[in-house]
């Protein structure tokens, strides 16, 4: 009886750990978050889930749901750059909503495992998810390269300005960059949420899609008019004569390839461990290197310092890695901007190309055609009716005078 009684006691956790769990509501940004309908897909046994289009009810703040399964965007899988949806389940009934503004809940008994959510989301809640979640580091950024803005336009009418913002122009441009680079360390392309479509539609894509574009073109143009203000007046804008940036990027573009085609290489010929490691690491730092050492043997020319040109190289490689994360962040939310504008262009297309051509009435596509009147002015469709119509009015009338 008491085997019986603990056997029992087994399968009931067994049961508990295998039901669905429960997570509590943790927004993201607001204080609230949309649930949506979810449309069920049963294929092979297995089930599928998407997002329906009706928005449901509204969670808030220490709200409680219950957990059931996850799907990506449009049923996509993930590449770092779908969004997640949480299926949750209510009154019996299932729907959807984003799975980043969920938590696991310390409610759920022991042995109960979380299925729903992904390490991006249980990053999102951290301290720094939760920083680069919010707007105020990106609004930081702008303000920063505005900032680099003003100080170019007034350096070139003030010494006085000029000589606070030689130091204060790379300070900005560095700090902005950091940022960058911090946020899609911790995100991913994610750290790019405040212009998604997936959010907040098209045309609200668009409108910080612009702003973003304009940002991060002064950001790339940014080291070029610093020029000016760093060697004053005896700088004439010649490419050769300004800070030395080209070797140091080429050098940072080449390090990935560099490192694939070499680990293939050393694969190829049977090395392993940690020789292949070292030689790998070799091959980097050689890549890096070269082309680091270069910008940094021209701008301590350029400064006529060491000290100088190392500070301006380090400078110069940290905004070449904010420019790098700043330009994929917008080519890729311009190119998921563009798959949506060609997929409503193709469906345009389709439809006009599909449609059938009015018949009769009024308007546009009118048919014209030409009529030929003969002497007793009657209507031919043709020059040859027309013809064999006068040459009988002509017989008749050399008949009447006969």
């Amino acid at each position: 009886m008491k085997k019986a009684i603990n056997l029992l006691m087994l399968l009931l956790l067994y049961v508990v750990a295998a039901s669905a769990q429960k997570y509590d509501v943790k927004c993201l940004r607001g204080d609230s978050v949309a649930v949506y309908d979810v449309v069920e897909t049963i294929r092979s046994e297995d089930t599928y889930y998407s997002k329906g289009e009706k928005l449901v009810f509204y969670l808030h703040d220490g709200d409680q749901v219950e957990g059931v399964d996850k799907f990506y965007y449009k049923g996509v899988i993930d590449t770092g750059g779908s969004i997640g949806y949480a299926v949750i389940q209510k009154d019996g009934k299932k729907y959807c909503t984003l799975s980043e503004n969920l938590v696991f809940s310390k409610d759920n008994p022991e042995g109960v495992e979380d299925k729903v959510l992904t390490k991006s989301d249980e990053l999102a809640h951290t301290i720094q998810g939760r920083i680069f979640n919010s707007i105020i580091p990106y609004i930081i950024i702008a303000l920063l390269f505005l900032g680099v803005m003003v100080l170019n336009i007034l350096a070139t009418r003030s010494k006085k300005i000029r000589s606070v913002a030689v130091v204060a122009i790379p300070a900005c441009i560095m700090v902005g960059t950091l940022l960058e680079i911090w946020a899609y360390s911790v995100l991913g392309t994610n750290c790019f949420w405040w212009c998604d479509k997936n959010r907040y539609g098209f045309f609200g894509s668009l409108l910080r899609i612009i702003p973003f574009g304009l940002i991060v073109f002064y950001q790339v143009m940014s080291i070029k008019f610093y020029e000016p203000v760093i060697l004053g007046e005896a700088f004439d804008g010649d490419v050769h004569d300004g800070i030395s940036v080209k070797p140091a990027l080429i050098s940072i573009l080449a390090a990935l390839p560099v490192v694939i085609v070499s680990a293939l290489i050393f694969e190829f010929l049977g090395l392993s461990g940690w020789v292949e490691s070292l030689l790998i690491l070799v091959s980097l730092l050689l890549a890096l290197g070269i082309g680091v050492f270069l910008s940094l043997k021209r701008n301590i020319e350029l400064m006529k310092s060491k000290k100088l040109g190392l500070l301006l190289t380090l400078f110069t490689i940290v905004y070449i890695l904010g420019c790098i994360v700043a330009v994929w962040g917008l080519v890729v939310v311009i190119f998921k901007l563009i798959i949506q504008i060609l997929i409503v262009g193709v469906i345009i297309g389709f439809v006009l190309y599909a449609m059938p051509e009015p018949k009769g009435g009024g308007g546009g596509n009118v048919t014209y055609r030409t009529v030929y009147y003969d002497e007793d002015n009657k209507a031919h469709d043709s020059a040859y009716a027309c013809d064999k119509a006068n040459e009988e009015i002509a017989k008749r009338e050399a008949g009447k005078h006969n």
